[in-house]
């Protein structure tokens, strides 16, 4: 009788503790494509017009796997898995990564989150922040490509606090070699070799918020190990409820034998909720170079997108660069307008979220 009782006990005891230890797995994902119109483009090695059929110009085509595990009081074990690909082409983005957008695994706990993998860094997460029309196509990633960067093998710690009646957000990266497919990967008794140190923190307090970045990369070869590039920058932002505003300056220095590399970068921008429906975002940038050989050009662009339901939308998307005798920045970057030219991009796309 006393056996029967235990087997009793323990069958409950173990229905209990499945019960309590919830877990979910999540599929998500979005499709975006479009056609766009770009003048004075050097594609192909030719100046012209260009018409094309792009994808992700309002965000990156991706699928994804989101896992949660509750572990109780507070805990809980998660993991990423995300893939972007081309949807006009069914490739994969990211060197052809299965999951080069995403591939990581943590701990939440009341004491923030922290994470293994690959993953997003801060000047990725500082313009999610401050960049109104980012991540779209024209947006900061027409100057710098850090601002979609991501660290292989690396840890990240995220943690959320209450100050002084605000909210604290602090994310701190570090990786042992951001780069694991074209780098050099671990090399014995040359650690620097692809190291990343990434700092981003957020302070908001009723409608305000302030926003700081560090992020250092050395090279990801022996041969360039010292060399250092640096990104520091501010963002503040206003939120008015259906309009949002921003200020934002970035300041890019690359230390190295010879000759060091400056360059600053200011934007403005908006986003303002104009129906439930349609909403708008604009932002102006402005590059101040000292010495990399970039120029000093303008970029407007101008994001507008309309809902047709709940998860997908039509949009267009605007944008204009300003180029002097020495700068050829194209709305998707550097080396794709004609010198001093003053170039013209427009998307039409649909997107649809899953």
């Amino acid at each position: 009788m006393k056996k029967a009782w235990i087997g009793v006990y323990l069958a409950g005891a173990f229905a209990s503790t499945t019960a309590a230890a919830q877990s979910s797995v999540t599929l998500y994902g979005i499709a975006d494509a479009g056609l766009e119109f770009t003048s004075h483009s050097t594609a192909g090695g030719t100046s012209g017009s260009t018409f094309s059929a792009v994808s992700g110009a309002a965000q990156t085509s991706r699928f994804g796997l989101r896992i949660f595990e509750d572990l109780g009081n507070g805990y809980g074990a998660l993991a990423v898995l995300e893939n972007g690909f081309d949807a006009t082409k069914g490739t994969a983005n990211n060197a052809g990564r299965l999951f080069g957008r995403s591939s990581y695994m943590g701990i939440s706990s009341p004491y923030g989150q922290l994470t293994m993998g690959r993953q997003t860094t801060g000047v990725y997460d500082f313009g999610l922040t401050f960049d109104a029309v980012g991540p779209a196509l024209y947006s900061a990633v027409s100057f710098d490509s850090a601002f979609v960067g991501r660290a292989d093998n690396s840890a990240k710690y995220t943690g959320n606090f209450n100050v002084l009646g605000g909210k604290l957000m602090v994310e701190q990266l570090y990786s042992l070699g951001y780069d694991g497919v074209t780098g050099a990967g671990t090399v014995a008794g040359a650690f620097r070799v692809g190291k990343e140190e990434s700092f981003f923190a957020t302070y908001s307090h009723g409608i305000g918020a302030l926003g700081l970045l560090f992020d250092q990369q050395n090279g990801d070869t022996v041969a360039s190990q010292g060399v250092k590039t640096q990104r520091y920058g501010v963002g503040a932002s206003l939120d008015l409820n259906s309009l949002q505003l921003y200020a934002v300056y970035r300041f890019y220095a690359q230390k190295q034998p010879g000759q060091n590399l400056y360059s600053s970068l200011y934007w403005v921008a908006a986003r303002y909720r104009v129906t439930p429906s349609f909403s708008i975002s604009s932002d102006l940038f402005y590059q101040a170079d000292r010495n990399t050989g970039e120029g000093n050009p303008l970029m407007l662009s101008v994001l507008g997108s309309y809902l047709l339901s709940k998860r997908t939308d039509i949009y267009v998307q605007l944008g204009e660069t300003l180029n002097k005798a020495h700068s050829n920045l194209g709305v998707t970057g550097f080396g794709t307008a004609t010198t001093g030219a003053i170039q013209t991009g427009v998307i039409v796309g649909v997107r649809t979220r899953f």
